[in-house]
């Protein structure tokens, strides 16, 4: 069966998403459609009529409907984890937020041989330097930060996968071999790690020629951040920029300063770590309603594996015993709430996402955004998220979904820590699913 979609606003081919339509109906919907005249026809005096219209029987005749009235549940819920591992951007931190408590970020890096390291006489080590690039920081951008560096205990594979909750017990050694203080100013962190630590990693320079070798006796670094002074930062880092690595610097008795990179690259394992202890917010704006099926004024989203606002469209079971219907455009309306006073502290993020729950309890990302940023929408203008979700409808309608609920996510949520506080449907300035539809 050919499937007629009608949506003025998408570049794809109208003719791939109707609803059902009978062929005899299919047939009077193209001819219309191309006769050049499918939209009324006004003057000053004259109600206009749809080009062909006299032609048809009374009960054959298109209706181009509106509405907006649809009841929607709205709930918070958690996550358990995400997927983390082989990201570009690290995050290390903590902050404390008055709304959503207190984040916390890890990560964990294999750092490798760039090529075979041998000395030709005793080397002495000046010095030795983990370089971070800074990609840019969310939270209170007064705060000072410290960044430590433990030597991993355990495994880690380029090959395997890892969640944002993986288990941290005898992970790494608990003795810090580095350190730095950073603030959200700083666009390159210079650890300096201690000298015992240098030395170990010289010791044995038979494992300075082979990769496997050396991953063997050195299986990575763990870092983590705590907060010196403020509210404290979360700060992303590029692990896969140049100027991220591992630098000895040397020299022999006889020349001067010489150095070697240690990689940090794609071929190095890479793993992001979070928590969240939502206990800690402010109980005057604290989350009240978290995986409780009660629903409030307001709903949450947050990245880093944080919180997510479930909305469910009970009301669109009964539209399914409507069809044929065609769905022109399905906008669902989202705004910022008035009520966080914090939100210039702790922005709301640039863009949403919106997912769907799979029968074994995977998300996954609805296909309206697959189809691109500027057909699906979800950016921030002027304190609202407007999301076209028309083929998510089109696909609920027509049994190719059995349940009528989406999850709003924050966008690249397994490295931003942006977070939002947004309207109900309780709120005066509600939630809103709009439908524009030909019947």
């Amino acid at each position: 069966m050919m499937n007629l979609y009608l949506n003025t606003n998408m570049k794809l081919p109208i003719i791939n998403r109707l609803i059902k339509l009978p062929v005899s109906y299919i047939t009077r919907s193209v001819s219309v459609l191309f006769l050049g005249g499918l939209f009324l026809l006004t003057s000053c005096d004259d109600e206009g009529t749809l080009i062909g219209e006299n032609l048809q029987p009374q009960n054959d005749k298109f209706s181009v409907n509106y509405y907006d009235t649809f009841p929607v549940e709205v709930y918070t819920g958690s996550l358990d984890s995400l997927r983390t591992d082989e990201m570009a951007l690290a995050v290390a931190g903590e902050f404390i937020d008055p709304v959503f408590g207190t984040t916390n970020a890890d990560f964990i890096s294999q750092v490798r041989l760039s090529g075979e390291l041998v000395f030709s006489e005793d080397p002495v080590i000046d010095s030795l330097i983990v370089f971070l690039e800074v990609i840019g920081s969310y939270g209170d951008t007064n705060s000072i930060m410290e960044i430590n560096v433990h030597e991993l205990k355990k495994d880690v594979y380029l090959d395997s996968a890892y969640y944002s909750n993986l288990n941290q017990e005898g992970l790494y050694y608990e003795n810090i071999v580095g350190s730095a203080n950073y603030n959200a100013s700083d666009t390159l962190i210079k650890i300096y790690m201690n000298d015992a630590f240098a030395e170990k990693i010289i010791a044995d320079t038979s494992i300075l020629v082979s990769q496997d070798d050396f991953l063997q006796k050195f299986k990575g670094l763990y870092f983590t951040s705590d907060i010196q002074a403020g509210n404290g930062l979360l700060t992303n880092f590029n692990l896969l920029s140049l100027s991220t690595d591992m630098v000895l610097f040397f020299h022999y008795p006889s020349s001067d300063t010489l150095y070697y990179n240690f990689s940090i690259s794609q071929s190095s394992a890479r793993i992001n770590i979070y928590s969240h202890d939502f206990s800690t917010a402010d109980p005057t704006y604290s989350i009240t309603h978290l995986n409780d099926n009660i629903e409030d004024s307001v709903s949450y989203t947050q990245g880093l594996a944080g919180v997510y606002t479930e909305l469910k469209f009970t009301a669109l079971e009964n539209w399914r015993d409507s069809l044929p219907i065609a769905i022109n455009k399905a906008e669902l309306v989202v705004s910022l709430s008035t009520d966080d006073p914090f939100s210039s502290e702790y922005t709301p993020p640039e863009y949403l996402n919106i997912k769907i729950c799979d029968e074994d309890g995977n998300f996954e990302t609805v296909y309206d955004l697959v189809l691109g940023r500027e057909y699906f929408g979800g950016n921030l203008q002027e304190g609202v998220y407007t999301f076209n979700i028309s083929d998510f409808v089109h696909k609920y309608l027509t049994g190719h979904y059995n349940d009528p609920t989406v999850y709003i996510f924050v966008n690249a949520d397994y490295y931003l820590a942006d977070r939002a506080v947004l309207c109900g449907y309780n709120h005066s300035g509600k939630v809103e699913l709009k439908m524009t539809y030909i019947k």
